[in-house]
């Protein structure tokens, strides 16, 4: 044990001095971003790169006049087709050959010219990207109040196997009908005047550009010079393919200074997971730890690839929040002995009644979403009674009963959703029988809780009414775990031979447990709806079972003992990671469906894990 602990700790020390080691390398990075040495570079990059595509743009524009001129003189010849088109192909190839022998020699050339033009440019970039940026913040705004995310999109989301939640919580806006305001016209007026200037003085090195071939290299250069947005390490990468050969090892390091401090910061807290890792383990158990350790490496690439990790947490917020309640539905199940409540689209069904009962009367607003949670309360409570004698009869084979149970009910009502009496259009699809895919809960109670009291705080946006709803139903079910009814459920869940030898009825535990956990699934619906904005029918709940119990494994809890600190840790380890995960993956294999991949792998990866230690001690 001491040889263990000693090596344990060695390779802790090791890591504590490589993190050292790199965060202080990345420290003298950014010391010299700062310097004049550092601005001369990304300028005599920026001045590289601007004539190097100039160049090219000058090759193929004398290319054009000599194909073009080959090709007029083979049809004053007289010559075919065919004869003209190898007469083309070989003047081609000709100016090629030549005009290699007639690149520019950069180091003579007078880059103070370009310099102040590329600067002038510059300045006229940024002050129309930014008032462009304000004018889209201010459009999507109004969008999003006016008219929220088209229906449509939404449905064909919906449907999708596999997928429950839309990767953001924010809807995206149609930019097609965005127009920019007169003053930013002046604006790229005063950059048109400015790209002009530097063709002019590009126009010098490379006498053969005519305007017009300047003007097809336009975005190109503009896009060298200046993007909105950049950051010191978007700028030396978009230019470092010209200048490769003239960047040395330093200029590397001041670019990689970002990287190495987060890769520093990684190797530290892996150090201190190390050194306590025994104590981590007993207090937290493996599963949290990997989890955690993974969500700090996502929320690090994530700054790595400058992605906005502000934004990506306010969304892990949020979906905490609106996750949390079906998370907390699977706890009364544990603690009464049913083990993972599979069945929670039973609970779901009647919330989504409940709901569709609130857009039908009419209701909006908190009366409305009080309704929906009134009305899908005392729908789960019945089905929910029912649900809970069937699971008596078949004790010991719960897992598998509440898996087939709420498949059973989710294909079910994909037939009652077609012949159920509703009416309002809202609801109907404009043709036919049937309600929606989707259902818009604007009119209703859409971000109800999201909006209430929110704020920001460092650029995170707080939704204080949902995670106020959350924290109150957390304390409502910690407050019942501790009644004389809480105590005695938990009684019969740790050990029902014992409970029932001290008088408790075990059916009656089970069913109150059950009941709950139905209850609490129902209105975990409605806050899920009023966040995502939208109420999912058919096939969307069938998976949202498995989803809530991963969450709640990942938190600590296992199939025999769970607590409320196991909710609240596993929705937000859950959200996080996938929130973070998704987008880091995206960017990392642009076009792929890992980011999709990794969300199944890892709800039934927990899963798969939880029930191989349903036999051992517990809490893992």
């Amino acid at each position: 044990m001491k040889i263990k602990l000693t090596t344990q700790r060695i390779v802790a020390i090791i890591l504590a001095v490589i993190s050292v080691a790199l965060m202080a390398t990345s420290a003298f990075g950014f010391s010299k971003r700062t310097s004049e040495d550092a601005r001369k570079l990304l300028a005599d990059m920026t001045v590289r790169s601007l004539l190097v595509n100039t160049g090219e743009g000058a090759v193929e524009a004398m290319v054009k006049i000599a194909v073009e001129k080959a090709r007029v003189k083979a049809k004053e010849e007289g010559l075919s087709m065919s004869q003209r088109r190898e007469a083309a192909e070989k003047a081609e190839k000709d100016a090629r050959a030549n005009l290699s022998y007639q690149s520019v020699d950069y180091s003579t050339v007078d880059n103070a010219p370009i310099l102040n033009a590329a600067g002038i440019l510059k300045n006229a970039q940024v002050e129309y990207y930014k008032k462009v940026e304000e004018e889209k913040e201010l459009f999507i705004e109004q969008q999003q109040l006016i008219a929220p995310v088209e229906e449509e999109v939404q449905e064909t989301l919906s449907i999708e196997e596999g997928v429950e939640e839309p990767l953001s919580i924010h809807g995206e806006v149609d930019m097609s009908t965005f127009v920019q305001s007169a003053e930013a016209d002046a604006l790229q007026a005063k950059v048109d005047e400015a790209y002009e200037v530097l063709t002019a003085v590009l126009m010098k090195v490379y006498p053969e550009m005519d305007k017009e071939s300047m003007k097809t290299l336009k975005q190109t250069l503009l896009d060298l010079n200046y993007q909105s947005g950049e950051t010191y390490e978007s700028r030396f990468d978009r230019l470092i393919k010209y200048n490769d050969n003239n960047v040395d090892f330093r200029s590397k390091l001041m670019r990689n200074a970002k990287n190495l401090l987060l890769l520093g910061i990684f190797l530290f807290l892996l150090a201190l997971v190390v050194w306590f890792y025994n104590s981590l383990v007993k207090s937290l158990g493996v599963p949290r730890i990997i989890i955690g350790l993974f969500f700090i490496v996502l929320c690090l690439g994530s700054l790595a690839l400058n992605l906005n990790l502000r934004t990506l947490l306010s969304d892990t917020l949020v979906r905490m929040g609106m996750n949390s309640i079906l998370v907390l539905a699977m706890l009364p199940g544990i603690q009464a002995g049913i083990s993972l409540n599979l069945g929670l689209p039973i609970g779901i069904i009647g919330g989504l009644l409940g709901g569709l009962m609130c857009i039908e009367y009419g209701f909006s607003g908190w009366f409305g979403f009080a309704f929906a949670i009134a009305a899908g309360t005392a729908i789960s409570l019945v089905l929910g009674y029912l649900y809970a004698l069937l699971l008596n009869r078949l004790k010991g084979s719960e897992m598998a009963v509440t898996t087939y149970v709420g498949f059973s009910i989710v294909s079910l009502m994909c037939i009652a959703w077609l012949v159920l009496p509703f009416n309002s259009p809202i609801m109907k699809w404009p043709m036919g029988n049937g309600l929606r895919t989707t259902i818009n809960l604007t009119p209703s109670y859409r971000h109800l809780l999201n909006n209430f009291l929110s704020f920001k705080i460092f650029g995170i946006t707080i939704p204080t009414g949902l995670l106020l709803f959350m924290i109150i139903a957390c304390l409502a079910m910690w407050l019942f775990s501790r009644s004389k009814t809480g105590i005695a459920m938990q009684a019969v869940g740790n050990n029902p031979r014992f409970a029932e030898a001290t008088g408790i009825s075990v059916n009656k535990m089970r069913i109150i447990g059950t009941v709950l956990s139905t209850v609490l699934g129902a209105v975990g619906i409605i806050v899920y709806s009023q966040s995502y904005g939208f109420m999912q029918l058919y096939t969307a709940p069938r998976q949202m079972g498995f989803v809530a119990a991963s969450a709640i494994l990942i938190g600590g809890a296992s199939t025999q003992r769970a607590k409320i600190s196991h909710v609240l840790i596993g929705t937000f380890l859950f959200q996080g990671v996938l929130t973070l995960g998704m987008p880091v993956a995206n960017e990392l294999v642009p076009q792929s469906t890992i980011s999709e991949t990794m969300r199944i792998l890892i709800s039934n990866g927990i899963i798969l894990y939880a029930l191989t230690k349903a036999g051992g001690k517990g809490n893992e």
